[in-house]
């Protein structure tokens, strides 16, 4: 072994030792989450839910008339449901998952790399661009399957012209 080699082996034992795989600390984890804007994430899938809900009940009462009193229950309905999703879905809940999942995923080192890298102009033009991203990212996929969507109903029609053309069995 050269002189070289023996110190850059001193050197890689002597950082192994020194790494720190304990779990990330409560606080580490909330200043990622801070740098992160995962509050905002997490927001976003509230103001989701709410939309969904929205939609569904609309749907379920299509066709229906709606008078004011049908109204009123579906409002008090919808209400309670999003009563149900916040007691469940709630910052100080939410807050406890994330800190677990964190722990039994990273180590104290990679939570400390990240923190370094979301405090970077790069790190925060990930977070903030990422809506952004996500928008084009859809927008993308939807033009790529715009075609595939067209083929599988031509062979649907084709397939239900064919299933008219046969005789009828009796």
């Amino acid at each position: 072994m050269t002189r070289c080699s023996g110190v850059v082996m001193a050197l890689l034992v002597a950082s192994a030792a020194n790494a720190n795989d304990a779990p990330p600390s409560d606080a580490s984890i909330l200043e990622l989450g801070t740098l992160s804007h995962s509050q905002e994430l997490f927001n976003g899938v509230k103001a989701q839910a709410d939309a969904m809900m929205t939609s569904s009940l609309k749907e379920a009462s299509q066709g229906q008339v709606i008078t004011p009193e049908r109204q009123e229950i579906l409002d008090r309905m919808r209400t309670k449901m999003m009563a149900a999703f916040d007691e469940f879905y709630n910052a100080d809940a939410l807050q406890r998952m994330v800190v677990r999942v964190y722990q039994a995923t990273y180590t104290q080192d990679e939570v400390d790399g990240l923190i370094a890298f979301y405090k970077t102009p790069a790190g925060q033009a990930l977070v903030n661009k990422g809506p952004l991203l996500m928008q084009n990212m859809m927008d993308e996929m939807r033009a790529l399957m715009r075609p595939m969507v067209q083929r599988i109903n031509q062979i649907k029609n084709d397939s239900e012209q064919e299933l008219k053309a046969l005789p009828a069995h009796k």
